[in-house]
């Protein structure tokens, strides 16, 4: 930090190494005059002389001096010892060398070097009492001693020096540490004046250089935050704004202080990129990544918490009549488009508080807190008027709910859920209000899809059989299934009563999986029994669509071991505008299956759909059959649907034909096959057996 970074590059040894110098020096010089004056012999002056020498390189190489000067010290204390009457000179000069190299530290100068002098000294005052006629043992303690304390003070004051010198580096490496974190920290006083910072502490607070002391650290209440008394400085993180934009993450704690008032250790991380993260995060969930309205978990999160602050609440769902066309027959990148330009109208239609959301697909809701239903029923129409305005009309289903007393978010949601489908099934392209009965039929439509599951899995479907008649010969050539339900407490239903509720719940997936198994498993036996009757079985334009209907076809195929001639697959003309159900119906009449075109003229009838798929079977829808001989245009059609179906190389058949006269008509018309009444209503396989044994019409 900088104010700690600058205390520890000052040495704070650094007076009493002066200090000690100082006191080395006069103890040199005071032994060069005593060698001088006070000396005895004529070593005295070369010693002098050496010593003066030393007290030289103490004072131009401070820090260098090596071995040489550490031995001239040895050789001037031994004589000194020797030539002086008296120990203290001596003493004075040893105390100045080993304390002024102990306070230098480092290995190389205490204690070995220091033992030179040492050593110096103790044997010249072993030659000094050697020479005296009887050892005083007063002198002998008077020299000794103040040695043996010399020592030991200095190897203290040398380990002093080594611990002080740890401490800098260990605070220089901190302080590096502390200037390198991205982590900005400051040391504030009770008043909130920072003490110690790093350089990131006063970048990211906007520090002036030349004024720290007058800055402080703001918490987000305007005020100090050692000062603040909602709680910022016991907090476990306060977010601050400092300037420019800047979001830090401030974390604070007490610093215990011998003397006077606690400081506070302020640590603060940039976190600006974490919110705009987050905020991107937050956004990505909150909004539909395609239409940049509401997405479906934060619409419903809107839902509730508009139910709990406003006492009525309207909502609306809309979803798209056309969509799926559009995206089948354009593909994905059209359809995202198509529902681009829908959110935008929705959009267009808010008021005040409504939020628009995507619920999925082709869904959207709009909620309106405080809506009641007048207001939401004249925003579901504005709604819908804005989809159908323009070049390019929508057309939606909008099912409208007013929440009631006591009703939650999951409640609303599901009446205006049923309402939405009220109006799609009355046609689509309208707002439907939500009825309490319409939601009495819901119940009583997820009854029925329960049973309808129940049903297929354990095994109440029952397949009859309609015979197809040559109409030139009579013969009954194939029979066409078509499933039932025996429904327990309700009775045999056919399919008018519950393949639209399979259709619209998915459930015609397996449905028409148990009727093509049971299907070709019969023609199975009718070919073991010496008949050469085939079955022609429908198979919705969803279940062509569905991924893995070709792996179920091969798996009955193979189950049942029927023939793929013998199968017909009959489809309605819908299943033009599916490409992934015309790819899957092409595969099939590749794998050798007959494919038929049933109610052909009453749906998407296209010449250039016949010529690019073509058909092995066009079906005569029954309503064409039964205007027979009513006008003239009704047979005009027919011949030229068989002459159209004779080009294309397919076989005609008729349904429908119930009198005699009818199918005269259709064989003279050159229509190849007819079914009806006439020939024999659906039965069940052991009746059907029966009826058609005779192997000629029913007159």
């Amino acid at each position: 930090m900088d104010e700690s970074v600058s205390h520890a590059s000052r040495d704070p040894l650094r007076t009493v190494r002066l200090l000690t110098n100082v006191f080395a020096w006069l103890g040199g010089a005071a032994l060069a005059g005593n060698l001088l004056f006070a000396g005895d012999g004529v070593a005295r002056i070369p010693l002098a002389v050496l010593l003066l020498l030393v007290l030289g390189s103490w004072w131009l190489l401070p820090r260098h001096d090596g071995w040489v000067v550490a031995v001239v010290e040895g050789v001037v204390t031994a004589g000194a010892a020797v030539v002086l009457p008296a120990a203290q000179p001596v003493l004075a000069f040893l105390f100045g060398t080993t304390t002024r190299r102990a306070l230098h530290g480092g290995p190389g100068r205490y204690p070995v070097k220091s033992l030179v002098s040492l050593c110096g000294y103790v044997g010249g005052l072993w030659v000094s009492l050697s020479q005296l006629d009887r050892i005083d043992p007063d002198v002998v303690m008077a020299g000794v001693m103040p040695l043996l304390g010399l020592v030991i003070g200095t190897f203290a004051l040398h380990e002093t020096v080594r611990a002080v010198r740890a401490q800098q580096a260990a605070r220089r490496t901190v302080g590096a540490l502390l200037q390198a974190t991205p982590v900005g920290l400051a040391l504030l006083d009770e008043s909130g004046t920072p003490r110690l910072h790093n350089l990131r502490a006063r970048e990211m607070f906007g520090w002036d250089d030349d004024n720290v002391e007058a800055s402080t650290v703001l918490c987000p209440h305007g005020v100090g935050i050692t000062r603040c008394r909602d709680g910022c400085a016991s907090a476990d993180a306060v977010e601050v704004e400092p300037h420019d934009g800047l979001v830090l993450a401030v974390h604070t704690g007490p610093v215990e202080q011998e003397t006077g008032p606690d400081h506070t250790v302020v640590a603060a991380v940039d976190v600006s990129r974490r919110r705009l993260w987050e905020e991107a995060l937050r956004d990505k969930a909150e909004r539909d990544e395609l239409t940049g309205l509401a997405s479906r978990a934060h619409f419903l999160h809107l839902v509730q918490e508009a139910m709990v602050s406003h006492a009525v609440v309207g909502l609306l769902i809309v979803d798209l009549d056309r969509f799926k066309d559009v995206n089948d027959a354009d593909g994905h990148e059209v359809g995202d488009r198509y529902l681009q330009a829908a959110a935008a109208r929705v959009g267009s239609a808010l008021l005040g508080t409504t939020v628009a959301g995507r619920l999925g697909g082709d869904e959207f809701a709009v909620v309106a807190p405080g809506f009641d239903v007048r207001d939401t029923v004249r925003l579901a129409k504005s709604v819908l008027q804005k989809l159908n305005g323009g070049p390019e009309p929508f057309g939606a289903s909008v099912g409208v709910a007013v929440s009631q007393s006591g009703q939650g978010a999951a409640d609303l949601l599901r009446d205006a859920d049923t309402a939405m489908y009220v109006a799609k099934r009355e046609g689509g392209n309208r707002v439907r209000l939500f009825q309490q009965e319409m939601g009495d039929q819901a119940l009583a439509r997820q009854r029925d899809k329960a049973d309808l599951r129940t049903g297929i899995e354990d095994g109440q479907l029952v397949v009859h059989y309609q015979p197809i008649v040559d109409l030139a010969t009579g013969v009954v050539t194939s029979a066409e299934a078509l499933v039932r339900w025996q429904r327990p407490g309700v009775g045999l239903l056919g399919p008018d009563a519950f393949i639209g509720l399979a259709e619209e719940t998915g459930l015609i997936v397996p449905l028409g999986e148990k009727v093509l198994e049971a299907a070709c498993a019969q023609a199975v036996l009718w070919h073991a029994e010496g008949r050469t009757s085939g079955v022609t079985v429908n198979v919705s334009t969803r279940e062509l669509s569905t991924p893995g209907f070709l792996t179920r076809l091969d798996r009955v195929i193979g189950t049942t071991g029927i023939e793929p001639a013998r199968l017909t697959i009959e489809v309605t003309e819908s299943v033009w505008a599916d490409e992934p159900a015309m790819r899957s119906l092409v595969a099939v009449r590749d794998a050798g299956i007959r494919v038929a075109l049933d109610d052909f003229g009453t749906g998407y009838s296209s010449l250039s759909y016949l010529q690019r798929y073509p058909f092995d079977v066009v079906k005569i829808d029954s309503s064409f059959t039964r205007a027979l001989g009513e006008n003239g245009r009704t047979e005009g059609v027919i011949r030229c649907i068989i002459a159209l179906a004779d080009v294309l190389g397919a076989r005609t058949v008729a349904e429908g034909v119930e009198t005699p006269d009818q199918a005269d008509w259709l064989r003279d018309a050159g229509c190849s096959y007819a079914q009806g009444y006439l020939f024999g209503k659906p039965a069940d396989a052991a009746g059907w057996d029966e009826r058609s044994s005779a192997g000629s019409p029913r007159r």
